[in-house]
């Protein structure tokens, strides 16, 4: 996601257990600097093990952000279902990346997911609209993101596989040995800030 980039600052916002916060930060020239962002104060880990640069983390609420600089790029996974105004949220992003900059967005179509012939269903009233994913494309051109790219792709396998073995940790069932499942479709969308 970050390939081809030239940057000194970047941002996760949304870390949320510092899910990709490493992968970012390992990516990044030790001179860059990372702010993982998230409401949550407990969701931050002791330490930054593989990071190469300096991580800044910040405890904020996306829809007031204020990052100390702009940043090259914001990167936002698995947050936007979760909000009643996503929008917002992106005009506040938006506003923190500087001319030239990306906002990169991961976020599910869950209702693509299966275990056999069922839907994966998700009854968290924490998630707002499971298939954000759907709405990438319009809320970028919304903030007049430009340069759009979008990639999707849905991990499947037979229960004793990877796919498997995540629905299991993430739900607590076990889906068993032989069953076909395919997780939501995972979008990743890309746009471009004037």
């Amino acid at each position: 996601m970050l390939a081809g980039f030239e940057l000194s600052a970047a941002a996760d916002i949304g870390c949320g257990y510092a899910g990709i916060t490493e992968d970012i930060a390992s990516a990044l020239p030790s001179q860059a600097t990372l702010y993982a962002v998230d409401a949550d104060p407990e969701v931050f880990p002791t330490s930054h093990g593989a990071a190469s640069c300096q991580v800044i983390e910040l405890v904020q609420d996306v829809y007031q952000l204020e990052l100390p600089k702009q940043v090259d790029v914001i990167v936002c996974r698995f947050l936007l279902l979760d909000l009643t105004n996503p929008l917002a949220a992106m005009r506040a992003m938006r506003r923190w990346i500087r001319p030239g900059g990306h906002l990169a967005l991961l976020e599910p179509i869950t209702s693509t997911g299966r275990i056999g012939t069922s839907a994966i269903a998700s009854a968290s009233d924490e998630i707002v609209d499971q298939d954000i994913g759907l709405r990438l494309y319009d809320l970028l051109t919304a903030i007049d993101a430009d340069e759009i790219t979008i990639d999707a792709f849905t991990p499947v396998g037979l229960g004793a596989s990877l796919a498997g073995r995540y629905l299991a940790a993430m739900t607590g069932v076990d889906p068993g040995s032989n069953t076909f499942i395919a997780l939501p479709t995972l979008v990743l969308a890309c746009g471009h800030i004037q």
